[in-house]
C-alpha cells in the first residue's frame, strides 16, 4: 500500500473518540494552500498569516531537526503534552521513543490540508496507533478550545498541559496558537479606560542602560512621529531601589502612554515596577534579544496583563508563555539605515580584506561567568559533561539535560541556588557557542582572514589568521562590512531559529554575508537569492571558494539583499509592526 493508503488504515482503525478531525476523504485532495516540496527528506511549504511563505522543514536536515526538537520536549507522565503544529509529523514520530506510554498526547494543527499532506508524505502509524493520543485538526481556535476542554478535560487541576509548539507552524499560524495557548491561562481583570495608545502620537518612556539598541528605537520613534524620552541608569552601579523610583519618577513628570526597555533591564526581580505600572494601567514592552527563558527565570513577582514581551526568536514564545505571561509576540532583529549604509570609498581603504569576521571569541566572558560557580574539580568534571550534552543535541533546557544526564540530585546540583543554575546555565550555552564558533573560523584558514574580536582568539588561533582589533560597531562596522568580500557568521547558540544582526547590517552596509542556516533566514532574505548560507561548517570552504572566484554573483547577492532589508527590515518596520500589535491586542 501507499502511504496514504497505509496512515488512513492506521486512522480508521483508531478511537476517534477524542479526535476533532475533518471529514476523512477516501483518496488524497487536491491541496490550494498548501505546496509539497521534493527533496532528500519530504517539506512542506505554507502560507503564513503574514503572507510570506513558512517552510516547514529542512529538506535536507528534517530528521536532524525532529530530534533536536523532540529533545526539547517537556515530560511528565502525570501530564498532558500539548503539540501545537503537526507540520509532516517528523518532530512527533521522533518525540514518541521518549514519551512515557501513559502521557496523554494532544496534536493541534489548524490547516487541515497540512494533515492531508502528512498523511501523503510519512509512515505516521506509530503515531496513529498511540493510544492516549488525540488527533485535533480545525481552522477555528474557538473549536480547538471547546474540544480540548469539554472533551479532553483540559484546563484545570492535572489537565493543565505542558506546552511544546514546531516552530515553524508557531510562525506559520501564529494568532491561532496563541489564542490555544492563552485559553489555558488564567484570565485577568482588566479596568475599563481609554489607553493611551490609542493616540497617534504616543510618549514613549525608553529605559536605557546603554544597550546597542537603544538608540536604534528612540530613532526608529522619532521617525514614526512619536516622543521617546530616555532615562539613564548604570546597572553595574545603581542599585535597584534607586532605579525603581527614578523611573517611577520620570513615569511621573513625562506621563508616557508606554515603556519600553530591551531584556527587562531596568525591571526588578521582586516584581515592584511591574506591579506599579500594572495599577496604574500603564503598558510596558520589553524586547528580548538574548534568551529570555533564561533571564525571567530570576524574575519573581506577580505579572500584568499589561506586559508584552517581544522575542527575537520564536521558539521561545511557549517558554515565556509558561512563565505566565500572557502578550508574549516574535519580533525579529533590523537595522537602522542611518548606521548601515555603503561608505564613501576613501573610507573603506583600511579595512580592505578578502574574509573577515567580527565577533567574540566567548573565552573571558565564559571565563567570568565559571567564576561565579563552584571551583571544585568535581563540579568542572560535571560542567564538562554538561557541555558535552549540549553539544550533541544544541538549545536543550538544563533542566533536561541535567535529567538525561542523571544529575538532578547530585550533591553539587541539589545546593545551587537559582541564580547560580542560571549562570551554570548560560555558561553551557557561552561555552558550546566558544566551540562551535572556533570550528566555524577554523574552515576559514586556507583563506587567511581577519579575525576582529577580543584577545581571547590569540588563544584558540595559530598563524593562518590575522588577528584585528576590537571595533566599534557605529563607527566601524559599516566600513568593514562594506570593505570585506566575504562577511562570515556563525550565529550564538542561545539562538534556536533565529538570524542575528549581522544579516540585516552586512546587506544594508552594502556588504555580502555567509551565515549558518536558522530557519528564520528564509523568512528575512531568500537564500540563493538574497543570501547565501552553509548548513555544516565542511560547507564553509567551497562557498567561500565559490563566491571570491565570482564577484558578480556577490555583486546580485548584495543588491537584492539590500533592497529586501531597506523595504522590510529596518527598525522602523519593527517599531511600526510593535505598536500595531498593541494596539490590535490592547
Amino acid at each position: 500500500m501507499n502511504l496514504w493508503e497505509t496512515n488512513l488504515q492506521a486512522l480508521k482503525a483508531r478511537d476517534q473518540a477524542d479526535d476533532l478531525l475533518p471529514v476523512l476523504p477516501d483518496a488524497p485532495p487536491e491541496w490550494r494552500r498548501v505546496t509539497l516540496v521534493p527533496g532528500p527528506h519530504p517539506t512542506l511549504q505554507v502560507q503564513g498569516e503574514k503572507g510570506r511563505p513558512v517552510t516547514l522543514h529542512s529538506p535536507r536536515e528534517a530528521w536532524k531537526e525532529a530530534e533536536a526538537l523532540a529533545a526539547r520536549a517537556p515530560l511528565a507522565p502525570s501530564r498532558p503534552l500539548l503539540a501545537l503544529g503537526l507540520g509532516l509529523g517528523y518532530h512527533l514520530l521522533r518525540l514518541l521513543p521518549r514519551l512515557d506510554p501513559e502521557q496523554p498526547l494532544v496534536v493541534v494543527e489548524q490547516e487541515p490540508e497540512i494533515f492531508w499532506a502528512a498523511l501523503q508524505s510519512l509512515d505516521l502509524t506509530p503515531l496513529l496507533s498511540r493510544p492516549h493520543t488525540a488527533l485535533v485538526v480545525h481552522p477555528d481556535s474557538g473549536e480547538v478550545i471547546s474540544h480540548m476542554q469539554k472533551r479532553l478535560h483540559l484546563g484545570n487541576g492535572s489537565g493543565v498541559p505542558l506546552l511544546w509548539g514546531h516552530p515553524a507552524s508557531l510562525r506559520a499560524a501564529n494568532g491561532f496558537y496563541e489564542e490555544v495557548i492563552a485559553s489555558f491561562q488564567a484570565p485577568r481583570a482588566v479596568p475599563s479606560r481609554s489607553y493611551g495608545l490609542k493616540k497617534e502620537k504616543l510618549r514613549v518612556l525608553v529605559v536605557n542602560t546603554d544597550y546597542f539598541l537603544i538608540p536604534e528605537v528612540s530613532r526608529a520613534l522619532k521617525q514614526l512621529g512619536h516622543e521617546p524620552q530616555i532615562i539613564l541608569f548604570d546597572k553595574r552601579r545603581d542599585n535597584g531601589e534607586e532605579v525603581l523610583q527614578r523611573i517611577l519618577q520620570r513615569v511621573a513628570d513625562f506621563a508616557p502612554d508606554l515603556v519600553f526597555t530591551v531584556n527587562h533591564l531596568g525591571f526588578d526581580r521582586e516584581g515592584l515596577l511591574m506591579e506599579a505600572l500594572n495599577r496604574l494601567r500603564l503598558p510596558s514592552v520589553s524586547w528580548y534579544v538574548d534568551s529570555p527563558a533564561i533571564i525571567l527565570n530570576l524574575y519573581g513577582g506577580p505579572k500584568s496583563d499589561l506586559s508584552y514581551i517581544f522575542v527575537w526568536d520564536p521558539t521561545y514564545v511557549p517558554e515565556v508563555q509558561a512563565l505566565g505571561f500572557t502578550q508574549v509576540f516574535t519580533l525579529p532583529l533590523g537595522t537602522d539605515p542611518e548606521t548601515f549604509y555603503p561608505q564613501p570609498i576613501a573610507d573603506l581603504s583600511r579595512w580592505r580584506a578578502r574574509v573577515a569576521f567580527v565577533g567574540n571569541s566567548m573565552t573571558q566572558p565564559l571565563a567570568k561567568k565559571l567564576e561565579r560557580l563552584p571551583s571544585a574539580p568535581e563540579f568542572l568534571d560535571l560542567f564538562r559533561q554538561l557541555l558535552g550534552a549540549y553539544q550533541a543535541q544544541p538549545h536543550r533546557r538544563l533542566a533536561l539535560l541535567l535529567e538525561e544526564q542523571g544529575l538532578v540530585q547530585h550533591p553539587l546540583i541539589r545546593q545551587m541556588t537559582t541564580s547560580e543554575r542560571t549562570d551554570l546555565e548560560a555558561g553551557v550555552i557561552w561555552a558550546a557557542t566558544r566551540d562551535y564558533r572556533l570550528e566555524c573560523v577554523r574552515q576559514l584558514a586556507p583563506f587567511k582572514p581577519t579575525i576582529y574580536g577580543d584577545s581571547g582568539w590569540q588563544e584558540l588561533l595559530g598563524a593562518s589568521f590575522r588577528l584585528g582589533p576590537l571595533v566599534n560597531y557605529y563607527d566601524d562596522l559599516p566600513a568593514i562590512y562594506g570593505a570585506t568580500a566575504i562577511n562570515f557568521n556563525a550565529t550564538s547558540l542561545q539562538m534556536k531559529a533565529a538570524v542575528n544582526q549581522r544579516v540585516f547590517d552586512v546587506p544594508a552596509a552594502g556588504g555580502f554575508l555567509l551565515t549558518d542556516f536558522k530557519e528564520q533566514l528564509a523568512e528575512v532574505l531568500e537564500p540563493g537569492k538574497e543570501s547565501v548560507c552553509y548548513h555544516h561548517p565542511e560547507e564553509i570552504p567551497d562557498l567561500v571558494r565559490f563566491y571570491l572566484d565570482h564577484p558578480e554573483a556577490r555583486r546580485q547577492i548584495v543588491e537584492r539583499g539590500r533592497a529586501r532589508v531597506l523595504g522590510e527590515h529596518t527598525y522602523r518596520h519593527r517599531l511600526q509592526e510593535m505598536l500595531a500589535v498593541l494596539r490590535r491586542t490592547m
